[in-house]
């Protein structure tokens, strides 16, 4: 986090957190109160200071103010090059540990202890990766079939082959604790963001 965070939160410990008012959706795109994110200081400002609470929360730090994020898949969103992975908001370590193909048909990833789903414009490029059981490219069938349960099916990746789970969305979000749309405890009052400095 940004030194000046770090000083703020230190000088006023006590402001409330804000509720409803920061997004991010399944592109990685951000979003505040409705409006797209494209101020480049802005944007590089909500990543670097972006990070969970032990609730499972996501929240930017706003100087001594907690934001909580609304998540429309995950708290992170995988991209797939030619050199390699990126996440978005940026981590470490973009390896993928573990694959899963959701119930709606999205593929998600962990990297980091994190999951990320996969940028849909990146599906195309990345189910020419998938393998069947005997290690040949699997076609739309064989997809069909996993997705109904039957056979197995691995993503053949330069990090190495990742066995691909079914799961359902809602086991997945709580299999990894989170929450994606964090609320104020009851009776709290709501502020908007930086009320109260």
């Amino acid at each position: 986090m940004d030194a000046m965070v770090l000083a703020a939160m230190a000088k006023w410990p006590n402001v409330p957190a804000v509720y409803g008012w920061l997004r991010l959706d399944a592109r990685g795109q951000w979003w505040l109160d409705g409006t797209r994110v494209e101020h480049a200081g802005l944007l590089d400002f909500l990543q670097r200071n972006y990070a969970r609470d032990g609730l499972g929360r996501y929240y930017v730090q706003n100087g001594p103010q907690k934001v909580y994020v609304e998540l429309d898949a995950a708290p992170f969103v995988a991209r797939h090059a030619p050199v390699g992975w990126s996440l978005t908001p940026p981590c470490e370590e973009a390896v993928p540990r573990a694959a899963f193909l959701s119930d709606d048909g999205d593929l998600y990833l962990e990297m980091a202890g994190e999951l990320a789903r996969l940028d849909d414009r990146d599906w195309a490029m990345l189910a020419e990766c998938l393998v069947d059981e005997q290690g040949r490219p699997a076609g739309e069938a064989a997809l069909a079939d996993f997705q109904a349960g039957r056979g197995a099916l691995a993503l053949q990746l330069p990090e190495g082959d990742l066995a691909l789970e079914r799961t359902e969305l809602e086991a997945l979000i709580a299999r990894y604790g989170i929450d994606c749309t964090p609320q104020p405890p009851d009776g709290a009052c709501v502020p908007t963001p930086g009320a109260g400095r």
